[in-house]
C-alpha cells in the first residue's frame, strides 16, 4: 500500500511541475516542454543568485585554511532553506490535507500514510537543497581543489540532510498545528508565523554582502565559535577533510532524528488527525437578520474563503505587504530613494514613469483570481447549481481581488505623488495606471485558471504553488509591466511621461474591455463545462 500511495504522491507532484491536471488524460507535448523549460529556467535563476553567494566566499575561505567552515555555511544555507520553504507545506500536507479522513477509513496503515507524505515533502527538500549544492561545488571548484573523498562525502551529505530538514520541519509544523488548533482565526495566526519567517528571510537577504564580508574578514574567529558546534564541524570536516568518521556521525544525527520524529508521530498519527479541539463558547445573543443581494453574497463568500486559507493568503496576497512597504519606503527614505534613481539615470519625469511601473510589477504579485476556480475543486458543482448567472460567479472573484488590491494601489499612488511631485497630467496617469492594470490582472488571472484549471487537488498549495495558471498569470503580469518600460527609455527625452502614462492607461483599458469581454462569452462557457 505504501508503494500505491508513492506513486499518487509523485504522480501529483509531476503533474504541479509539469503544469498538467490529473483530470487531463493527456497533456499537449508543446505546453508541457514550455513548462518545464520556465521551470528549469527559475531553477537556474535561483542557482546563479547561491553562486554568486558562494563564490565571494570560496577563495579567501581556502587561502585561510577554512575549507571546513565554506562547507558548514553551505549546509547551514542548505538546511535553512529546505526548513524555511517546507514548514508551512508540511503543516498543510501533513496534518490538514483534503484526503486525511478518506484515507483514515481505508484499511490502510497510519504510517503508510504518513510515509507517503514525508517521503513528497522530502523530494521538495532535495529540490530546494540542489539550489545550494550545485552552486556551492561549482564555487568551490573555481577556487580551490576537492579530493575524491571530499567529493563523496559532499554526495552523501546532500543526500543525508534533507532527512534532518524533514524532522525539523515536521517537528515544528506539528507544533505550529497544536498552538493554533484552539486559536479562533488559525488563519491569521498562520499567516503571522509565515511573515514573521519571511521577514526574518528578507532581512538577512537585504544585508548578505555585509554578512559575506564580516565572515570573510572574522573567518578565523567565527570558525572557533562554530567549531565548538560538534554537528556544524562534522558536518565541513567531512568534505573538506575527506573525514569519514565525521561524516558517519552526522548520517547517523540525521537518521536518528528522522527515525525518532517518524516513529512519534505515526504513532499519534490518528489522534494528531482525529481529535476535534474545542473553542470557547460564545454567548448567543439575538440580531435582526440582514438579507443581501446575490453580488454581495458572493463577495463575502470569495472574502471568507480568502481568509480561511493561510496559504491563499500567503502565496496569492503577499504582494498586498509589499505594495504596503513600497508606500512607506518612498515617504520614510524619500531622499535615499531619489539618489539610488538618479545614479541610475533615472530624473524628471521618468520618475513617475518608473513609478507606475514598479506598482504595475508589485500588483503582478497578486495572484488571487489565478488560483481562484482550481480552489472550488469537487465542490464546484455547488458553486454552478446556485440560481445565479455563470458570469457572476466569475466577477465576484474579480470584486474580491479588485477590492483589495485597489486600496494598496491608491496609497502607493498617493506616496509616489508626494515624493516624486510630478505634472498634473503625469499624477493623473500615476493614479490610473495602477487601478488599471490591476483590473487587467484579475483578468488574465481568472482567464489563465478556467484555461488551465485543477480541480483534483489534494492540497490546495498545488493549486495555489504549482499550477501553470499561476505562474503563467505572473509572467504575463511582468511582461505587461516591463515591455511598456523598455519602450519608454529607448524612446528617450521624445516622449514626455505624462503623455506615455495616458498611452499605457488607454491601452491597459482596451486590454482590460477585450480580456472582460473573453471572459463573459468563452470564460462563461468554459466554467459551464467544468468539474
Amino acid at each position: 500500500m505504501l508503494k500505491t500511495l508513492l506513486k499518487i504522491r509523485f504522480a501529483a507532484y509531476l503533474a504541479g511541475f509539469t503544469g498538467a491536471s490529473r483530470q487531463k488524460k493527456r497533456q499537449s507535448g508543446g505546453k508541457t516542454a514550455l513548462f518545464l523549460l520556465l521551470m528549469v529556467y527559475c531553477f537556474g535563476a535561483f542557482v546563479m543568485m547561491f553562486y554568486s553567494f558562494f563564490s565571494q566566499m570560496a577563495g579567501p575561505f581556502y587561502e585561510a585554511g577554512l575549507a571546513w567552515l565554506y562547507f558548514a555555511f553551505f549546509g547551514l544555507t542548505a538546511f535553512a532553506l529546505m526548513f524555511i520553504g517546507s514548514v508551512f507545506t508540511a503543516k498543510a500536507q501533513l496534518f490538514e490535507a483534503r484526503d486525511n479522513e478518506l484515507l483514515l477509513s481505508m484499511p490502510i496503515r497510519p504510517r503508510d500514510i504518513l510515509g507517503s507524505r514525508m517521503a513528497a515533502l522530502m523530494l521538495m527538500n532535495l529540490l530546494f537543497e540542489l539550489l545550494v549544492a550545485i552552486p556551492a561545488l561549482a564555487a568551490w571548484f573555481g577556487s580551490a581543489p576537492l579530493g575524491a573523498s571530499g567529493l563523496a562525502s559532499f554526495v552523501v551529505l546532500v543526500l543525508a540532510l534533507p532527512f534532518l530538514a524533514m524532522a525539523a520541519t515536521s517537528l515544528v509544523a506539528w507544533l505550529v498545528s497544536l498552538l493554533t488548533a484552539r486559536v479562533r482565526n488559525k488563519s491569521l495566526m498562520t499567516m503571522l508565523f509565515s511573515l514573521l519567517f519571511l521577514g526574518a528571510y528578507f532581512y538577512f537577504f537585504s544585508k548578505i554582502n555585509q554578512y559575506i564580508a564580516q565572515l570573510i574578514s572574522n573567518g578565523a574567529l567565527i570558525a572557533g565559535r562554530l567549531g565548538a558546534i560538534a554537528p556544524i564541524y562534522w558536518l565541513g570536516d567531512a568534505v573538506a577533510n575527506g573525514n569519514f568518521v565525521s561524516l558517519l556521525y552526522l548520517v547517523l544525527l540525521c537518521a536518528a532524528a528522522f527515525a525518532l520524529l517518524y516513529y512519534l508521530l505515526s504513532r499519534s498519527f490518528i489522534h494528531i488527525l482525529t481529535t476535534k479541539r474545542g473553542f470557547a463558547k460564545i454567548r448567543y445573543q439575538e440580531k435582526a437578520l440582514r438579507v443581501s443581494s446575490p453580488t454581495a453574497a458572493l463577495l463575502r463568500r470569495e472574502l471568507v474563503r480568502l481568509g480561511s486559507s493561510p496559504t491563499f493568503m500567503l502565496n496569492a496576497g503577499l504582494g498586498l505587504v509589499f505594495i504596503v512597504c513600497a508606500a512607506v519606503a518612498l515617504v520614510v527614505v524619500r531622499s535615499r530613494i531619489a539618489l539610488t534613481l538618479f545614479r541610475f539615470g533615472v530624473s524628471g519625469g521618468a520618475v513617475a514613469v518608473v513609478a507606475a511601473l514598479g506598482a504595475c510589477l508589485l500588483s503582478g504579485m497578486v495572484l488571487f483570481t489565478a488560483p481562484s476556480v482550481s480552489l472550488e475543486g469537487k465542490t464546484l458543482w455547488i458553486l454552478r447549481s446556485l440560481p445565479v448567472e455563470t458570469y457572476e460567479l466569475l466577477r465576484a472573484k474579480l470584486r474580491m481581488s479588485f477590492r483589495l488590491l485597489a486600496p494598496c494601489m491608491l496609497l502607493f499612488s498617493a506616496a509616489a505623488i508626494w515624493a516624486a511631485r510630478p505634472d498634473p497630467l503625469s499624477a493623473v496617469g500615476l493614479l490610473l495606471v495602477p487601478l488599471l492594470f490591476s483590473a487587467l490582472s484579475g483578468n488574465l488571472g481568472l482567464i489563465e485558471n478556467l484555461r488551465h484549471p485543477n480541480l483534483d487537488w489534494i492540497n490546495e498549495a498545488q493549486p495555489i504553488k504549482q499550477s501553470a495558471s499561476v505562474i503563467l498569470t505572473m509572467l504575463l503580469n511582468w511582461a505587461l509591466a516591463l515591455l511598456p518600460g523598455v519602450a519608454y527609455f529607448l524612446l528617450g527625452d521624445r516622449l514626455p511621461a505624462g503623455v506615455f502614462l495616458a498611452i499605457y492607461a488607454v491601452l491597459l483599458l482596451i486590454l482590460w474591455a477585450l480580456t472582460d469581454r473573453w471572459l463573459k462569452t468563452k470564460g462563461v462557457r468554459i466554467l459551464e463545462t467544468l468539474g
